[in-house]
């Protein structure tokens, strides 16, 4: 595994198309709070010209770069960043600019993905989301939204009931003292229609 695949490796990316530079990672100071930031360039040859959808050829030239800093998961504790050179491009064919994506994250987006998924997971326990955007250095609107995104789909579907159900009493909370819920889900394909928390 080469040297900028381990990094890749370790920061959990999906992206083949990064490569980090000689001094990849430094300690810096961000919003008063010391943290990791990895410098890496996205790079590679885009297949056409999203605006005029013009195939990649001689008229599709290199024009510059677009740097940002990506919220990634913590590493050992420490906030981390990853600052994103982005390829940008010239398309002479429509006389537009347009810059590389990467599945890192989304565009015109400063949150990762993988700091997205971490942040709905830490949502399942008893977690303010108050506290959930401190411990990622992120808004309470942006945890808000990520829960949002994330849970959508278990949100009550009140308008059939499907042939066949099953449900299920647990209990919805880690103390032994605490309450009690009820789940009901489409029994073919498991899918969850509603969640009741049973009062005591």
């Amino acid at each position: 595994m080469s040297h900028n695949d381990s990094i890749i490796s370790m920061l959990n990316l999906k992206e083949k198309n990064i490569f980090f530079e000689e001094n990849f990672c430094k300690e810096e100071t961000i919003r008063e709070v010391r943290a990791k930031v990895f410098y890496a360039t996205l790079t590679y040859t885009p297949v056409a010209c999203p605006h005029c959808g013009h195939i990649f050829d001689s008229k599709i030239i290199k024009y510059g770069f677009k740097q940002s800093r990506i919220t990634l998961p913590k590493v050992s504790e420490f906030d981390t960043y990853l600052n994103l050179k982005k390829q940008r491009y010239y398309c002479k064919h429509c006389n537009h600019t347009f810059t590389l994506n990467t599945p890192i994250v989304k565009e015109n987006c400063f949150v990762s993905q993988n700091t997205k998924l971490s942040i709905a997971i830490m949502a399942r326990d008893k977690i303010s989301e108050k506290d959930i955007a401190k411990h990622y250095h992120v808004s309470h609107c942006t945890v808000s939204r990520i829960i949002d995104g994330f849970y959508d789909y278990h949100n009550p579907k009140k308008n059939y009931l499907p042939w066949h159900l099953c449900f299920d009493e647990f209990k919805s909370v880690k103390e032994a003292s605490g309450a009690m819920s009820f789940i009901f889900c489409e029994a073919t394909t498991g899918e969850v229609i509603d969640i009741v928390e049973i009062e005591d």
